[in-house]
């Protein structure tokens, strides 16, 4: 990967060295403004080195997109002040975390690329430079609005800088906020739809389809934040149907006995093996890797799952199933967080206690993040400081269904939408009046074709921490009489974003969203952070007042 992403950067953005491409500090990007990208080759090679780019990114986005949300904290004892300030909002442009250099060398070097590709070249009947310029333009979108989640404006440029410094877009007096950047981004991507996904095969072992976000994805994600609730959820469907995505029990945590002295612990492979998108390190332990397992897992952590989270994943029912036909027996606490045997022993899944082996010093009452630490590279009996995190996904399918499932409940269809979560989407669901209400059925729309057997295993999503049972409750995991249906179900769809994909920089967007459906934005926001602090009343005020900053609102 190292020597592809090197050969990338040298042939695709046509800058001096390898060493001068790598370096962002230098100020400046230059090009040879003749470079035509003509060839197949030379537009594979920009592609790889825009992912490259993406690498100096994908930490911060993971920690803006979980620090400033609820299940995430910081240890004051050991955070740098740099991430308390995150945590707390008051964050300043300089600070590393934040800073918007690295995106805009994203975006300069896309514009460069899209200015200069070719697109007319023509092989047989197929356009066969097509297909990098709809990822790179793709990317280039994804970029713009990480960072316009981060700055709450940006200064938006289709135009390259050519040896100018990067400092020029600070300079712009027209910038463009979220919800002005929405509507530019979702008209630059909708006629990349329907491009041919890149595929080149293996590369340093992974699957390279992966290293590619598709197009319908982020469209439908700005649908969803516009609240153009049909199109998102046609275009989540589409995304599900070409891809052929499902929620599949092989990655749930389920108790192999009813004595809990054994457990299935499937779901942290998710984090790993269960990919649309992933953004790839390389494997030479000298080269750019996550620092994400260093701040977590350590004898002096500075960041932390939040209290009340982990305190609500070990408080949640768990219906297990002896036969899958029935519940056979009651447990507490969702699996994907951390699971407790029947000899007290506290078994870590996306947060838990630190092996002692790895970390002799850490206290063993504390409770951290484990979800990075039981993805790494290597053997177990490495010594920490070998192993790496070498993959981080930008995108499961798990956040395809549980965001198709809030598009489908915002637009009328809350009880298929809760079905995602406590049976999984299948023609049985459907046609089952005791888990779809039938008017709902009856005003059927195209996404709501799960006819197809690619969906005929599908479980909810629930059923991979709550138990394979948790579809013949009729008690506790259902919707109550008397309540608005489309709220309920909407905070159902928020625990389960929780409790499925925690911890993976998908938090604060989740949160936007469902806020921004609602006539008194951001005061969901607001009320779901404030629970990780101590005064939540205080905290909710304030958070309020921060977020309107933020977010430009």
């Amino acid at each position: 990967m190292k020597k592809i992403i090197c050969c990338a950067l040298c042939a695709g953005l046509m800058m001096t060295s390898c060493e001068d491409m790598m370096d962002l500090d230098n100020g400046r990007v230059a090009y040879d403004e003749q470079h035509r990208i003509d060839n197949p080759n030379d537009s594979i090679y920009s592609v790889m080195g825009i992912l490259a780019l993406m690498q100096q990114v994908a930490d911060r986005v993971v920690l803006m997109g979980e620090l400033r949300a609820d299940l995430m904290t910081v240890d004051g004892r050991y955070a740098s002040t740099d991430l308390q300030n995150v945590e707390s909002m008051t964050y300043a442009k300089d600070n590393p975390y934040a800073a918007d250099r690295d995106f805009y060398a994203i975006i300069n070097n896309c514009n460069y690329i899209l200015q200069r590709m070719d697109t007319s070249l023509v092989e047989g009947q197929t356009k066969v430079i097509l297909p990098e310029y709809a990822q790179v333009k793709t990317l280039r979108a994804y970029a713009y609005w990480q960072l316009a989640l981060i700055c709450g404006r940006v200064s938006y440029r289709t135009e390259p800088l050519l040896s100018s410094p990067m400092s020029s877009y600070d300079d712009d007096k027209q910038q463009l906020t979220l919800d002005a950047l929405a509507p530019v981004l979702i008209a630059e991507l909708e006629p990349l739809v329907g491009v041919r996904p890149l595929d080149y095969g293996s590369v340093d072992g992974w699957n390279s389809s992966e290293f590619f976000l598709p197009a319908r994805m982020l469209l439908a994600d700005l649908y969803l934040y516009s609240n153009r609730y049909d199109e998102a959820a046609q275009t989540y469907y589409d995304l599900i149907l070409q891809r052929r995505l499902n929620v599949s029990s092989s990655y749930a945590n389920t108790w192999t006995t009813v004595g809990r002295t054994a457990l299935n612990d499937h779901n942290r492979q998710a984090f790993r093996n269960e990919i649309v998108t992933r953004q790839v390190f390389d494997s030479d332990l000298r080269s750019l890797h996550s620092q994400l397992c260093k701040l977590t897992y350590s004898d002096e952590p500075a960041l932390l799952p939040a209290t009340h989270f982990t305190t609500w994943m070990q408080q949640r029912t768990h219906f297990h199933t002896d036969n899958g036909q029935a519940i056979s027996r009651y447990f507490t606490g969702d699996l994907r967080g951390m699971a407790e045997m029947s000899t007290g022993k506290l078994t870590a899944q996306a947060f838990g206690p630190v092996d002692k082996a790895q970390i002799a010093g850490a206290k063993s009452s504390q409770l951290v993040v484990t979800k990075y630490f039981n993805n790494l590279e290597g053997s177990t009996v490495d010594p920490l400081a070998q192993r790496t995190l070498r993959s981080l996904p930008l995108l499961r399918p798990t956040t395809v269904y549980l965001r198709f499932a809030e598009a489908i409940n915002r637009a009328g269809y809350p009880t298929a939408a809760f079905a995602v979560l406590k049976y999984g989407l299948s023609n049985q669901t459907l046609n089952d009046t005791l888990r779809v209400d039938s008017n709902e059925v009856k005003r059927w729309r195209p996404y709501l074709d799960f006819r197809a057997s690619l969906f005929d295993g599908n479980v909810g999503t629930a059923a991979r921490g709550l138990g394979l049972g948790v579809r013949w409750d009729k008690e506790q995991y259902v919707i109550p009489e008397a309540v608005d249906t489309v709220d309920y179900v909407e905070r159902a769809i928020l625990d389960e974003m929780a409790a499925e994909n925690c911890f993976e920089g998908n938090r604060f967007f989740d949160l936007l969203c469902a806020s921004r459906h609602r006539h008194d934005h951001p005061a969901l926001m607001a009320e779901l952070i404030s629970r990780k602090y101590s005064d939540a009343a205080a905290a909710r005020l304030w958070l309020e007042q921060k977020l309107r900053q933020i977010l430009q609102q």
